[in-house]
């Protein structure tokens, strides 16, 4: 079942790892998604410019039509994948079936969404 929350993250960028973290990307180099085999940092609408809505499910259900912005896999050694602030704080969490798990993101737009949909498989 999908889940969704809207808020204004700090510093307008979400990372999406294994519950107990991964390894973050070092730098953006001013893209809006950046990724380790651990992590994928998201950026977003600058939180100063009010909230974007996190949308979290299984890609078959929360797929909005055409290809992901990112497609690829993280480690999930504890088969829990959460939604969190750059400071630590959880937004959306879920189970993953697998230790290593496919993360599809979709925004809608190329700078700064203020939608952001994860599906994972």
């Amino acid at each position: 079942m999908a889940a969704s929350k809207k808020l204004a993250p700090p510093h307008s960028v979400v990372l999406i790892s294994d519950v107990v973290g991964g390894k973050v990307p070092d730098i953006m180099r001013g893209q809006l998604i950046a990724a380790t085999n651990s992590c994928v940092a998201v950026g977003c609408l600058c939180e100063v410019d009010g909230e974007t809505e996190f949308v979290l499910g299984a890609s078959s259900e929360v797929n909005p039509g055409g290809p992901p912005t990112f497609e690829g896999r993280i480690n999930t050694p504890n088969r829990r994948l959460e939604i969190s602030s750059v400071l630590g704080d959880l937004i959306l969490t879920t189970q993953v079936p697998q230790h290593e798990t496919v993360v599809r993101v979709w925004v809608n737009d190329p700078k700064e969404p203020d939608r952001v949909v994860v599906g994972i498989e």
